[in-house]
């Protein structure tokens, strides 16, 4: 008896610290794995035929506690394919450029030139349509550290983020001529952007988008405080500013439009998403599709393309990679 009673409180012990290693409701462990999304920074070329995007190809998928639990699987890659891509914008002749990432790149509105961001300074790199000459880079900032960079209309300056000057480890919008003279603090925020010549958007306090006149200094609030909103994008046609939004609800979580007035509405264009870039002609956006569960599958962690104005969704990436289950 006393060894039958022993036996039941073992089971006891097991299986309630094997229910605390449990998601509520989910059968799943408590911890969580976060992917690498296989692609990521999408940039639509001016020339509106390619698109360029980092890409480190998925090998295997290994969900060792079940299909259901995909922030618990062991995910492998191609670390020896990773780099910079292109792809025509038809879906055709995907094929890797570089054998490394660029970080948040932005192509010049010539289409000659890609400016990225390489260990926290921002370079700029000669593209001939078809490949970049890697002998003739420029690196442009050298100071603390720099991100996002964003050519201007006529090409002759770049805004970007910097800590450069920082006391408390903040970030502020800058401005440089694109040969890398005359940087000019222009406001505290992140992730700038053009509207036109002479105005700069950005997020800023309570990461909201927030416009700047390089005139008068004048700026302007955006988008209310309902959410978190990263990327801000102005169209080419300078109508609309797309951004990045996350907030309580995950459903709400995705690329998000405003006509980019202060007071006008915000209307989700797509949920899901992330990273993202418009095509030349203002008519579609290429996005990260990133599930809120983080599943990474046929039609998840790669491109797709929107029509902003029907919605209509097409493919662009896919993933290839072998799956285990247990």
């Amino acid at each position: 008896m006393r060894l039958f009673k022993l036996l039941l409180l073992t089971v006891a012990i097991l299986s309630f610290f094997e229910g605390c290693k449990k998601k509520a409701g989910t059968g799943c462990p408590m911890f969580s794995n976060v992917p690498q999304q296989p692609y990521n920074d999408p940039i639509w070329h001016p020339s509106g035929k390619i698109i360029g995007f980092n890409h480190m190809p998925i090998k295997e998928i290994d969900y060792s506690y079940g299909y259901q639990c995909p922030m618990q699987a062991s995910y492998f890659y191609e670390e020896d394919s990773a780099g910079f891509y292109l792809i025509n914008a038809d879906g055709t002749n995907q094929r890797r450029v570089l054998p490394y990432y660029l970080l948040t790149p932005a192509w010049s509105h010539d289409g000659k030139w890609i400016a990225f961001s390489k260990g926290g300074q921002i370079y700029k790199m000669p593209f001939d349509g078809e490949n970049f000459d890697t002998t003739a880079q420029v690196q442009l900032t050298f100071e603390s550290s720099n991100f996002f960079p964003a050519w201007s209309p006529d090409d002759k300056w770049i805004a970007y983020d910097s800590d450069f000057g920082s006391k408390n480890g903040g970030y502020y919008t800058w401005k440089m001529r694109n040969n890398s003279t005359n940087k000019t603090r222009i406001a505290s925020g992140r992730m700038p952007g053009w509207e036109n010549q002479d105005t700069i958007i950005y997020i800023g306090l309570e990461y909201q988008v927030y416009s700047i006149a390089l005139t008068d200094s004048v700026v302007t609030q955006i988008t209310d405080m309902n959410s978190i909103k990263m990327y801000p994008k102005y169209s080419p046609n300078n109508t609309l500013i797309a951004y990045y939004s996350f907030g309580n609800d995950p459903e709400e979580n995705g690329i998000w439009l405003t006509g980019g007035f202060e007071g006008d509405t915000e209307q989700m264009l797509i949920s899901e998403a992330t990273s993202f870039s418009w095509s030349p002609d203002g008519k579609n956006i290429v996005y990260l599709h990133r599930a809120n569960n983080y599943r990474i599958d046929e039609e998840t962690g790669v491109l797709w393309i929107i029509n902003v104005e029907t919605k209509e969704k097409r493919q662009l990436t896919y993933n290839h990679y072998n799956l285990l289950t247990h």
